[in-house]
């Protein structure tokens, strides 16, 4: 399908993410499927850019965009196929979902601007890999009360004894975080603690206890690590996901909202 006109009033250019210079650009759709993703290039990196319409993007309407699930759902799959198909060749900075510029002027005044910064960006996630760990309670001890004690004193004991054992599951739940964090980020280049996510937004019916993301440089190492872990935390199942583009160790600006 032909891509159609867009005015230049209303042609902006998307930006996916910053490679190397000699890089070409991903065989992908990008969000809007009708035009193609280039290399814009300026400097030592360049940027992987596909023309969008300015009305569709418009800061303004975009939260309404963003309350549509449909739109959402399309957009944001487009982006990480970008993004993944230009991880498969090398190193990328990825920009945030919906990063858009007023026309390729601007880009490239951008890439000129932070062209150290993104440099040293590429260096540093050359050869790597984003993993997420995730790890889930095996089983949550029950919360019931004592309800039917015979007597006060049995129920106030009762009661003392959920409030300890409360807070020597959080003691302990809280020494894995740390021993594991250590352990894998030991074996990892870098590494950042993530807030845990809810049953529904896991996906699980476990509670998760553990969550974080890890700059992979040398996953033989880091994997290996990762397996014996698995086997040294009673009640806790681990969970690797990836290998995503390293959103969690690029320039701030550039990363997720």
């Amino acid at each position: 399908m032909a891509a159609a006109p867009l005015s230049e009033s209303d042609a902006g250019s998307y930006l996916y993410g910053i490679v190397a210079r000699d890089r070409a650009a991903p065989d992908a759709a990008g969000v809007d499927p009708r035009h193609a993703v280039v290399a814009v290039a300026e400097g030592p990196v360049a940027g992987l850019v596909s023309r969008v319409s300015l009305t569709e993007f418009d800061e303004a309407a975009l939260p309404q965009r963003l309350a549509d699930a449909a739109w959402l759902e399309q957009k944001i799959r487009a982006h990480e196929q970008v993004l993944d198909a230009a991880l498969e060749s090398g190193a990328v900075v990825p920009c945030r979902f919906c990063t858009v510029y007023r026309d390729e002027h601007d880009v490239r005044r951008f890439l000129a601007e932070r062209a150290d910064v993104l440099a040293a960006a590429l260096a540093r996630l050359d050869g790597c890999v984003e993993l997420g760990v995730k790890a889930f309670a095996a089983s949550t001890p029950g919360n019931a009360e004592a309800t039917r004690a015979e007597s006060g004193r049995a129920y106030l004991e009762a009661r003392r004894e959920e409030k300890q054992a409360r807070e020597d599951l959080a003691r302990s739940r809280a020494e894995l975080v740390r021993d594991l964090h250590e352990r894998l980020l030991a074996a990892a280049k870098d590494g950042v603690l993530l807030d845990l996510q809810s049953r529904e937004a896991s996906g699980r019916d476990s509670e998760m206890v553990f969550n974080a993301s890890y700059l992979v440089d040398v996953t033989s190492r880091f994997e290996a690590e990762l397996t014996a872990a698995a086997g040294d935390y009673d009640g806790v199942q681990l969970e690797v996901t990836g290998p995503w583009p390293p959103y969690n160790f690029v320039p701030e600006e550039l990363g997720r909202p």
